[in-house]
């Protein structure tokens, strides 16, 4: 295997799995870590986006996936830096060539506008003028959107397809809503938290994990040093809405997966040290702190972690475009004559 992952040279065995960070960082855009979102593709051909924080899909596209090619979206929940490239993965995966409607799983929450369905009606409500200005241009199909919402509150399996298992258990994130995801496949098992302060939620149904991707906040420390914050609000984030450190190392000796991988705080070379140090006090297994574009190709009897190298430049891939000619468009909406007659080159609309 090679030492760095270079997107579209190389093909999954039939019972392999590999993970890409495509948003590793906190709720804070910055260049080298987009929010939220972790790539799951199966050696079944099936592909798995989990959560899309804002621009996440920047490094989405610069692996040269279509569109096409992803099976589904599983949510976490609604904060921005988990959903916030709605517009990019809707639109964007629409623009670029996906020929069929984009499917969302998600949670429901305690009230129905607290819910993914709601999120997912009113993005579409608001970019209403955008998806009429693309009606005829572009295929029909890709416009629409199918949402699983399912209960929050209740442990069990929302997704069973081509010997894929995908579960939801809750997460205890600040308000009722927010879950975590067991992908079960082929006898290997992905654990994904979403945000979560430790809970037995997590003791319960991360075990056997080959990959437990968990979130773990910045130190109390560190928030205060770096953010700014006083010390009350950086307990309050990194301990009661997030997970520190130091308990997420007892949660993890308690689930013990072949690997442990931690995301959610500024990954620098001054912070990640200590982060370490802290996970360390209760938990000894193989760690990781994420970066983004890392790659994890988990293997019969190894797992191998690597950074993928990819373009700044990239298009959009080609693959299925012959479909995407000839696939049926809606009637184009008209424009008022007066704009239509400014026109200079007039095109026959």
């Amino acid at each position: 295997m090679r030492e760095q992952f270079y997107p579209g040279t190389e093909t999954l065995a039939p019972n392999e799995m590999r993970i890409t960070a495509l948003g590793t960082g906190r709720p804070f855009l910055r260049r080298s870590q987009a929010n939220t979102s972790f790539l799951v593709e199966l050696g079944n051909g099936d592909i798995f986006m989990f959560d899309f924080g804002s621009g996440s899909q920047l490094n989405f596209t610069a692996l040269e996936i279509p569109y096409e090619a992803v099976t589904g979206y599983f949510l976490t929940h609604l904060h921005a830096d988990h959903a916030g490239d709605f517009p990019n993965v809707w639109v964007g995966g629409w623009a670029g060539g996906r020929l069929k409607a984009l499917e969302v799983w998600g949670p429901s929450g305690a009230i129905p506008e607290h819910g993914t369905k709601h999120f997912v009606e009113t993005q579409i409500s608001s970019w209403t003028w955008d998806t009429s200005t693309r009606t005829g241009l572009l295929p029909e199909v890709g416009q629409h959107v199918e949402v699983h919402e399912f209960d929050y509150a209740t442990p069990a399996v929302i997704y069973d397809r081509n010997g894929v298992s995908i579960s939801s258990f809750p997460a205890v994130h600040i308000l009722d809503g927010p879950v975590s995801y067991r992908l079960e496949w082929n006898g290997r098992v992905f654990v994904f938290s979403g945000d979560t302060t430790p809970s037995q939620f997590m003791i319960d149904y991360g075990q056997g994990a080959d990959v437990l991707i968990h979130e773990c906040f910045n130190t109390v420390g560190q928030l205060m040093d770096r953010s700014g914050y006083d010390e009350r609000t950086a307990r309050g984030i990194g301990t009661w809405a997030h997970s520190s450190p130091d308990e997420v190392g007892v949660v993890l000796a308690k689930c013990a997966p072949k690997l442990a991988v931690l995301y959610h705080h500024f990954n620098d070379f001054d912070t990640a040290s200590e982060i370490e140090s802290e996970v360390r006090k209760a938990y000894a297994g193989p760690l990781m702190l994420a970066r983004d574009l890392m790659v994890i190709n988990v293997k019969n009897d190894d797992i191998a972690v690597r950074m993928a190298t990819v373009s700044d430049h990239v298009w959009p891939n080609k693959r299925g475009h012959d479909k995407f000619r000839s696939a049926v468009r809606a009637e184009r909406p008209k424009m008022s004559q007066w704009l239509a007659d400014a026109e200079l080159f007039p095109k026959g609309r």
